[in-house]
């Protein structure tokens, strides 16, 4: 008679995830893949094709969602959130958090001629000419 032991076969906790920046379907590339947990913040930052001032949205990974939580603007119209439960000025920019909205892929038709950029954390993790010019792109959570 043996003595036995229980080995589990995956350790408890969250399932590991990773931020993955692609071409939308049907294309196939992957420009960047990194983990994230709910402690990173994503950045996403372009200027705005009209009026050429910058725009950010800052996103959290919850669960396989991309939840935005701010958006700093320097100019209001349309297409941006205009109840926001949280909004302060700084400088000539307008911050509005406390949006809560969950987006299951963050997509965009990237432009270098508006500078599309992403950062976690405050560091570039995707700078503007890593995608061509005009290409479908999203942002995504998944499993590993």
């Amino acid at each position: 008679m043996g003595l036995g032991i229980a080995v589990p076969t995956a350790v408890s906790g969250p399932a590991p995830r990773r931020l993955v920046i692609r071409q939308q379907a049907p294309g196939d590339r992957v420009y960047r893949s990194v983990p994230i947990d709910g402690d990173d913040e994503v950045a996403m930052t372009w200027m705005h094709s009209v009026d050429k001032t910058p725009w950010w949205e800052y996103y959290r990974a919850v669960g396989d969602e991309l939840v935005l939580g701010c958006t700093e603007l320097s100019l209001m119209g349309a297409g941006t959130p205009f109840e926001a439960p949280q909004t302060e000025l700084d400088g000539d920019m307008v911050r509005l958090c406390g949006l809560d909205e969950h987006f299951g892929a963050v997509r965009w038709i990237h432009s270098h001629r508006v500078h599309h950029r992403i950062y976690v954390n405050g560091e570039l993790l995707l700078p503007t000419q890593a995608i061509g010019h005009h290409v479908h792109a999203e942002m995504i959570v998944i499993g590993d």
